[in-house]
């Protein structure tokens, strides 16, 4: 149930998804406020040699709208994935996704700093109760897009104070995500996550009108989950920072951006069903970075570019260990075109490419290079 670290009936489904979408039109139509809407055809290709490759096509659906300081969104998706292990077998699962909702709202000006309230739901519209051959379509997160098709009913309130003075800018927030109970595999009914408390900040500063620099960070604490009301598992604590570069131009920008992620020692159910703290880290320590770019062609074309590297070392079990898994390393670089054809409608072609280098670990006992290619054709209208 953990294979990576954590990065209804049908008729209530469908009311819950009809219901946000006429609110939030009627709320357009009836106070003229802002009315984003986007879909588009999204595909992934992988390969690992051997007979060893997947896909994952999925359709996105988003609506976005805003009024003075309130926000709301409503996304979901419709997916297909395929995955060909040759010596196992071939499994695949069309299905929708999980619905998310969000809300904001922002008090501006009125104290010493400035206030944003979130609220966001996850709606169970996806798929769970997974059998064992819809299990093993749960991918590698860098493999794919979408490594989850359903969880429970989650909510996740958060509470942020920003502050801007002269050439600073500042903001801290809190969070809690309350995750409900679902029937995670035909094995594992009446499964329920554990709650996670988070704290992040960021501290920005431009050096000059062309120049910005940024400090951020995040530590999150992970509840216990349980199966079937017993305790089965306790991620580790989890720790971010890093740091961004920020240069402006009048018709380009770029953005580099490095951090890094520490993981705690996790909890397992040992004999007599006890939770116990394990001798070493199950997930080594990741690092990345980001160089992202923009230029705008013209007042109606904008073309877009990032390369990115990701570097997950070994974790603590020893290389003979049943426990260990090896270091991973991944290499991508993506391109995109932005046209806006009419004063409502705009258009994106998107077109990259990774390279996942996987070492030896729980799930297969060799080490893998993966190669994989993305492409994504989306619209998006404004009302």
């Amino acid at each position: 149930m953990h294979f990576f670290p954590k990065r209804i009936k049908a008729m209530k489904k469908t009311v819950w998804i009809i219901a946000v979408f006429l609110l939030l039109v009627s709320v357009g139509v009836s106070y003229a406020v802002d009315v984003d809407i986007q879909t588009g055809l999204n595909f992934n290709y992988w390969d690992s040699g051997g007979g060893l490759h997947g896909s994952q096509t999925y359709v996105p659906f988003s609506i976005y709208s805003e009024q003075n300081n309130f926000s709301a969104k409503i996304l979901t998706a419709f997916a297909n994935t395929y995955s060909d292990t040759s010596e196992a077998s071939r499994d695949s699962l069309s299905c929708g996704i999980d619905t998310k909702l969000n809300f904001s709202y922002q008090i501006v000006d009125r104290f010493f700093a400035d206030l944003i309230f979130g609220l966001d739901f996850n709606l169970p519209t996806g798929k769970t109760k997974l059998n064992l051959e819809q299990q093993r379509l749960l991918l590698d997160p860098d493999l794919v897009a979408i490594s989850r098709f359903g969880e429970g009913f989650n909510v996740n309130p958060t509470i942020t104070l920003a502050k801007v003075w002269n050439d600073f800018a500042a903001g801290i927030g809190v969070g809690y995500l309350w995750r409900g109970e679902y029937d995670y595999s035909e094995t594992a009914m009446n499964y329920k996550p554990g709650d996670i408390y988070n704290l992040t900040g960021e501290v920005s500063y431009y050096f000059s009108p062309r120049w910005q620099g940024r400090l951020f960070g995040e530590v999150a604490h992970y509840g216990k989950d349980e199966v079937g009301g017993r305790e089965y598992y306790e991620e580790g604590e989890f720790f971010l920072g890093g740091t961004g570069l920020n240069y402006f131009q009048t018709n380009w920008e770029a953005r580099l951006t490095a951090q890094g992620i520490i993981r705690g020692k996790s909890q397992f159910q040992q004999a007599g069903e006890v939770l116990t703290t394990e001798d070493r880290k199950s997930y080594g320590d990741e690092w990345s970075a980001d160089l992202a770019c923009k230029y705008n062609l013209s007042k109606v074309t904008t073309l877009r570019s990032q390369l990115s590297y990701l570097f997950m070392v070994a974790n603590d079990y020893v290389s003979d260990s049943p426990y260990y898994i090896g270091d991973r390393k991944k290499a991508s670089l993506s391109f995109a075109i932005a046209r806006q054809f009419t004063p409502i409608l705009k258009g994106e072609l998107g077109l990259g490419g990774y390279i996942l280098d996987v070492g030896r670990n729980w799930y297969h006992t060799d080490d893998r290079t993966y190669s994989g290619l993305i492409a994504s054709v989306m619209l998006m209208a404004t009302f």
